[in-house]
């Protein structure tokens, strides 16, 4: 297959899966009506989706596969969740010792901080520890109650070890950020992680892609900003977004 054929395939399921991402779901019959191409085309992409594990298909239809997997998350806003890592890894100085907390974005900027010199990662997430396996990075690895799906390390032993460990700034993902919840995840238990570290006198960032902002979540893990050195996100955020933090006195770098 030569290159513009793979590259014409890849921008055509990227296309369908991003369909998929907006609506939820839909019929077979009708995401190949809406990509002007056959069923038996639409059919084989679904079928490459569901093999990493960024679809369900049932019968006739596709279905979103919600998740908190990190590698499942990595696919979606793939090149913004590249650029805020970039973004991010300027922030890691050699020497540094550093917390990283879960999450895709997260895990990109893991992989881009690998070739710094002398650093230190603690973190609370096992697949996170595991990208530095291959590298001169040293991790440690916080004990406590072991989720599945997230591969965090949760609950009070992970929050006695943190006050035992000294680091000099930590990174956090998101679930959303409204201006009544402030920034909020998914998860009570790894929130509760991240506002234990937060009241650390440290450097706290903030790396996200800009889907988050406008969600929200049942559980806050800070509205207060003066906590925070900066958000750090992409181009695509909200204007609305980017002036609030701005008058609030809250760095933001996209």
């Amino acid at each position: 297959m030569c290159q513009i054929t793979r590259t014409m395939k890849q921008d055509r399921k990227t296309e369908l899966l991003n369909k998929i991402l907006e609506s939820g779901g839909d019929k077979v019959a009708n995401l190949a009506a809406s990509m002007g191409v056959s069923e038996v085309t639409i059919r084989k992409d679904l079928s490459e989706l569901e093999k990493q594990g960024l679809i369900k298909r049932l019968h006739g239809e596709a279905k979103i596969l919600e998740s908190d997997d990190i590698p499942f998350r990595m696919n979606l806003n793939y090149h913004q969740k590249l650029h805020v890592a970039r973004l991010a890894a300027e922030f890691v100085q050699d020497g540094d010792t550093i917390f990283i907390e879960a999450g895709s974005a997260n895990a990109f900027f893991s992989q881009e901080i690998k070739k710094k010199n002398r650093i230190t990662v603690i973190t609370s997430n096992v697949y996170i520890a595991r990208l530095f396996r291959d590298s001169a990075v040293q991790v440690i690895l916080l004990g406590g109650i072991y989720q599945f799906e997230s591969e965090s390390l949760i609950g009070p032993f992970a929050k006695h070890a943190l006050e035992g460990l000294h680091f000099s700034k930590a990174f956090f993902g998101l679930s959303g950020f409204t201006y009544d919840t402030g920034f909020t995840l998914n998860d009570m238990m790894r929130a509760d992680i991240i506002r234990t570290i937060i009241n650390k006198k440290i450097d706290n960032y903030i790396i996200t892609d800009s889907s988050k902002f406008g969600i929200t979540h049942a559980n806050p893990f800070c509205q207060d900003f003066s906590k925070l050195k900066a958000v750090i996100t992409d181009e695509h955020i909200p204007e609305e977004y980017l002036n609030y933090f701005k008058s609030k006195g809250l760095a933001v770098m996209y």
